[in-house]
């Protein structure tokens, strides 16, 4: 089944009196639990793509369908409804609270929904524990290592059982054995759980283990493996 069908998308940004192509034409469609690398070199047009499939940004061109739900032409209520119920997002960055526990960081979706804060913690924990941080559930991301504030992140990413999880450079700034045991936890997540994981990266260890690789230049997917 498709999950993502990307047509004929284009996406232009204005700097000052610049226009900037970020992507030209690209046509794309992820199957549902798929493992997938969206790759190439710096400027390529990774993120930009990896917004678009995220539904964080809007095409300049084209039609965007989740699911087979046309979802480029969503208001921004309906498009926020849409990524907090059917995506989740790991960052490079983490991208966690630095005032909440892991915890709490791992909770906040689920609140944004309007779960009740019992079925929320349970569900928090759940998750946690499935990433082996149950005995770190207290500790504020400043007290966490970066293997361990990843899983948090992954962990939030999947708290609300999305279909998709779009993560930007995961490993970038984690050492080997993190990197190792992120990517392992990622592949059984997306067996176990059919989730569809879609990644940017560099990281030839994670190229290794996805079953596509989708390679872009100028904007332009120049291949597929």
């Amino acid at each position: 089944m498709v999950l993502v069908d990307m047509r004929n998308i284009s996406k232009v940004y204005q700097l000052g009196s610049t226009q900037v192509e970020a992507l030209r034409n690209v046509d794309l469609q992820i199957q549902t639990q798929e493992f997938v690398a969206i790759w190439g070199p710096s400027g390529s047009g990774k993120t930009s793509l990896l917004n678009l499939i995220g539904l964080i940004d809007a095409p300049t061109t084209g039609e965007i369908y989740l699911a087979n739900e046309r979802v480029d032409l969503l208001d921004d209520d309906e498009l926020a409804r849409r990524r907090n119920h059917k995506i989740g997002f790991v960052f490079q960055n983490f991208n966690l609270v630095p005032v909440l526990d892991a915890l709490e960081n791992i909770m906040l979706p689920l609140q944004i929904r309007g779960m009740r804060y019992s079925q929320a913690k349970d569900k928090a924990l759940s998750r946690l524990r499935e990433v082996g941080l149950e005995d770190h559930w207290n500790k504020r991301p400043d007290k966490m290592s970066g293997g361990q504030r990843q899983r948090v992140a992954i962990a939030r990413a999947l708290v609300g059982d999305p279909a998709l999880v779009i993560a930007d450079e995961p490993t970038a700034n984690l050492d080997s054995g993190n990197s190792r045991m992120i990517i392992d936890l990622m592949r059984e997540l997306n067996q176990r759980d059919h989730v569809t994981f879609i990644f940017s990266t560099h990281d030839p260890r994670l190229l290794d283990q996805v079953e596509r690789r989708i390679r872009l230049e100028d904007g332009r997917i120049s291949g597929m493996e």
